[in-house]
């Protein structure tokens, strides 16, 4: 068992008999030290999102997934072919469960998918990843930075020495520009 104060972001924990996938997570400290947790909670079994709050004391049943690494194949119409290298078993993935993780899969990397009870959980993606600049746009005079594409259409500020066909370094968490691979 955890305590509010003690999840985090990544988390799962089991609240009334229902699994969640915590997303986002704030503390407020209000009036005579009282401290109260915010949770931004996503329902693995329906995929709905709910807001939660609790005081920072109150216990919580984490609960423990299944981490399986996957090689990510293809995406044909919206689904996300994966399949997993020991065993050549493949899932298929909406684009709902990617979400945002989608700028970062190129054909042939692995991941790290977390399952409960061969159910969809997350994505666990590295903290940096390597990505390829396929279209640079021009710089804008007023700018310090300029826009690019990656090969996996993501779009993101670097700076102006970046060119087409640069390879950089980009954070996972915060989709900001780390640097240039050398």
């Amino acid at each position: 068992m955890k305590t509010a104060f003690e999840t985090r972001p990544g988390n799962v924990v089991d609240i009334d008999w229902d699994l969640y996938f915590v997303t986002k997570w704030e503390s407020h400290r209000g009036g005579r030290w009282a401290t109260t947790v915010k949770m931004r909670l996503k329902n693995i079994s329906s995929n709905s999102m709910t807001d939660k709050v609790f005081s920072s004391d109150d216990k919580l049943n984490d609960v423990i997934l299944e981490r399986t690494v996957f090689e990510y194949l293809y995406n044909s119409a919206g689904v996300y072919v994966f399949m997993n290298g020991e065993n050549y078993e493949q899932i298929e993935l909406s684009e709902e469960d990617v979400g945002d993780m989608k700028y970062f899969l190129s054909e042939g990397s692995t991941i790290d998918i977390q399952q409960h009870n061969w159910n969809f959980v997350w994505i666990i993606l590295a903290t940096y990843m390597k990505l390829k600049v396929v279209e640079a746009l021009p710089l804008v005079w007023s700018s310090e930075n300029k826009e690019v594409i990656t090969n996996t259409w993501l779009k993101l500020e670097v700076p102006p020495s970046i060119e087409e066909w640069d390879e950089i370094i980009v954070n996972t968490w915060t989709f900001e520009f780390v640097e240039k691979v050398k």
